[in-house]
């Protein structure tokens, strides 16, 4: 990877410190969310948390114009659908194969699961299916991929260390869901960060996010 991209924003020292202000911005509501469905003890309380975070830090974004520029930018597409369709089912697949290393793990360190994901039924569950994967796929992505990666730039460069970092962080995200989930969102954090980097564009690494949750979640894996 080179160490720079001709896309780069907010590389100079001048800008560094308000790149670093909207990522953290940007977190305290989703981190807050976490907190507040540890106490939730229904589905619907817990998606609501949920929800609110992710829009909350959205919508920070979006109301902080220099932010708003880095965060919903466009991008153009390097690769081919052809290529996108490849990212998509090899993280499906990866997803697949690293379930059962990751409920060994977390079965081996229980003490690290401090909240688990509701199961919400009815048109609850076909709302969040539909919607609130969405929305975590997209609130995830512009954060921890694009904004994440424009703010830790300039420090790491746009190499290796950079993703692994990054990932790092994704992964660490995950802290009330057991260490094996924070491995696997870890390795995926690597996987999407690497596609992101290739395709020039975040909305394929936004669809193959979207893709693996709902192939979880709705259990589609199942049919096959």
């Amino acid at each position: 990877m080179e160490s720079r991209s001709p896309d780069a924003i907010g590389d100079s020292k001048a800008d560094r410190a308000p790149s670093l202000w909207w990522f953290a911005l940007a977190l305290f509501p989703l981190v807050a969310s976490q907190l507040m469905r540890l106490h939730q003890h229904s589905a619907a309380g817990w998606l609501v948390w949920d929800y609110a975070g992710r829009v909350a830090a959205l919508v920070i974004l979006a109301a902080i114009p220099a932010a708003r520029a880095i965060a919903y930018r466009r991008e153009k597409r390097r690769i081919s659908l052809l290529e996108i369709g490849v990212w998509i089912a090899g993280s499906v697949l990866l997803d697949r194969l690293g379930q059962w290393p990751l409920r060994l793990m977390n079965a081996t360190f229980p003490a690290t699961i401090v909240g688990k994901y509701p199961h919400p039924i009815g048109w609850l569950n076909v709302f969040d299916l539909v919607v609130g994967l969405i929305l975590v796929a997209a609130s995830e992505e512009i954060i921890f991929r694009r904004l994440l990666r424009n703010t830790a730039r300039p420090y790491l460069g746009d190499g290796a260390f950079a993703v692994l970092i990054t990932s790092l962080m994704f992964g660490a995200h995950h802290w009330w869901s057991g260490v094996g989930n924070i491995l696997l969102a870890t390795i995926f954090g690597i996987l999407f960060m690497v596609m992101y980097w290739r395709s020039g564009a975040l909305w394929p690494v936004v669809l193959a996010h979207y893709l693996v949750d709902l192939v979880a979640f709705a259990g589609i894996w199942r049919w096959f």
